[in-house]
């Protein structure tokens, strides 16, 4: 095995490996914390209306999608999320617009 083929190899490895996680939420506070105003689904992933406790306005009207990548805890699927469910919701980049669009990393439902 030449030495460009060694890398390709290790380097697959290691993608293999970084998506062997915990499948659940990541471990640090969730970025925003409140609950459920409305959802709806379409071609498999839910669309999550937040509304934001107080200290988490940053999140005010945004809509979180929840596809089957992200983890759940709290309920089996994200179709059992409801209105009126109580939320921690883990983030990832964020576009600055308004209402911010991010990226969902993980979802507790807390009701």
């Amino acid at each position: 095995m030449t030495s460009g083929y060694r890398w390709v190899v290790a380097a697959a490895g290691v993608a293999v490996l970084a998506g062997c996680g915990s499948a659940g939420v990541p471990d640090r506070e969730p970025e925003a914390v409140g609950a459920v105003a409305e959802v709806s689904e379409d071609s498999g992933t839910v669309y999550v209306l937040f509304e934001p406790d107080a200290g988490y306005e940053y999140f005010e009207g945004t809509t979180f999608a929840v596809g089957a990548e992200v983890p759940l805890e709290g309920v089996d699927d994200a179709g059992e999320v409801a209105a009126g469910d109580r939320l921690e919701v883990w983030t990832g980049p964020c576009a600055e617009s308004f209402p911010v669009q991010c990226t969902v990393e993980g979802v507790r439902v807390l009701d």
